[in-house]
């Protein structure tokens, strides 16, 4: 087998056909890295959590034994006490604690769904640049398609003695190599962006994506009831809710902190398999037990006080945030959807002012093949179509990416 045959083969294995908007979305949410790095620690937050709870509701229990040496030698390691630890009144802290690491899980479960909504809106942006390159390269081979044409047909009249001079043969090979060079760059780009988004998409590097075009207009008419789908509250959403956690879980700082200022009062269960004889110098078995119960209260001479105090002012600078976070949100709100509707009218008047130059970089075709136009105003056309064709996508990217945003606003 070639090498050349072995590479298509190994191309083609990583191929993947028709791939829309819709499969970007998609594989981004599912199979993104950063998506599922932030999933491992919402689940490290949910094990503290379950940590927590256990430290909540189980008793701490001690098996223990320490001997010297000789008495190890003569009786070996054995069990000679089993404890059991209940705490009865610990001022809140272990509830507290308990309340604060569930709130930390509820936190990193909303960071979840956003930085699934990052590295969609991520994943749209490089899509519609790749869309972009890929347009931009078959403008250009059209290009040099149709210099190549008119190159061979000055060629011709000018080896056959006709009234052609020489510089207009020299201008369109000059040209022909230019976009050639353009080209280069137009391929380089695709292929950039193709890798960039295989990456985010966790495919291969060299995964070839085949990625479709798009039709903005089509995608807002799936839209057209967004604004009446998305009359929800600000503190219902996941931006909302997380904004409101972080404030409760600067509350519970306080509370934990108080806590320190109270004794803690405790009962415990001690279970003796033996003890040291201390006339004789030998372990007797005694098995007997005991129910105690007693208080410890460590006074620090006012460093629990102003802990409560930091975690006071910590709690005030909290709430400020909240109040800005929630009126920020609110704003953004307000404002996407009016940027949608201007971007989409800017889009299909965008996406007519293609269709003009298209039709008549096709006219333009024919009268260059004809002659009847020259290389200069030929690429002026050809340069203003492409120009228009990559401000087209431009806007599609941002009416997209706006529209997500919008949606993700209301999530």
């Amino acid at each position: 087998m070639g090498l050349v045959a072995f590479l298509a083969i190994c191309t083609a294995s990583y191929s993947e056909s028709n791939f829309s908007l819709d499969d970007v979305l998609e594989r981004a949410k599912t199979s993104n890295r950063q998506v599922k790095a932030q999933q491992m620690s919402t689940e490290a937050r949910r094990e503290k959590k379950e940590r927590a709870w256990k430290h909540l509701v189980l008793p701490a229990v001690n098996l223990s034994n320490e001997d010297n040496w000789d008495i190890v030698k003569e009786y070996g390691v054995g069990l000679e006490e089993f404890s059991v630890h209940i705490p009865i009144f610990t001022g809140g802290r272990n509830l507290n604690t308990y309340k604060k690491a569930k709130t930390q899980y509820e936190i990193a479960q909303r960071e979840n769904n956003l930085v699934e909504m990052n590295a969609q809106e991520e994943a749209v942006a490089i899509y519609f640049a790749a869309l972009n390159a890929k347009k931009q390269r078959e403008i250009t081979e059209n290009t040099i398609e149709a210099l190549e044409k008119q190159k061979e047909r000055v060629s011709d009249l000018y080896h056959n003695g006709k009234m052609v001079p020489k510089s207009e043969l020299l201008k369109i090979e000059a040209d022909i190599e230019n976009n050639r060079g353009i080209n280069l760059e137009n391929i380089h780009n695709e292929n950039s962006y193709l890798g960039e988004l295989a990456k985010l998409l966790s495919y291969p590097i060299d995964s070839k994506l085949d990625i479709e075009d798009f039709d903005p207009e089509k995608y807002i008419k799936d839209k057209a009831t967004l604004e009446n789908e998305t009359k929800k509250s600000v503190e219902s959403t996941i931006l909302g809710e997380r904004e409101k956690l972080k404030l409760d879980s600067a509350a519970y700082d306080i509370k934990i902190a108080k806590a320190d200022l109270y004794p803690t009062i405790y009962t415990r269960y001690k279970y003796n398999y033996r003890e040291k004889n201390e006339t004789t110098g030998r372990l007797d078995k005694v098995n007997d037990s005991e129910w105690g119960v007693g208080f410890r209260w460590v006074l620090s001479w006012g460093a629990d006080l102003d802990n409560v105090k930091a975690s006071q002012y910590e709690y005030e600078r909290a709430k400020i945030e909240f109040e800005d976070n929630m009126q920020g949100i609110s704003l953004e709100m307000k404002n996407k959807l009016s940027e949608i509707k201007a971007l989409y009218g800017k889009t299909l008047s965008q996406k007519k002012r293609v269709d003009y130059l298209s039709e008549n970089m096709e006219i333009d075709d024919m009268r260059y093949e004809n002659d009847l136009l020259t290389t200069f105003d030929y690429l002026n056309s050809v340069n203003s179509f492409r120009l228009a064709q990559e401000q087209y996508y431009s806007l599609q990217r941002e009416l997209v990416l706006s529209v997500i945003e919008y949606e993700n606003l209301y999530r």
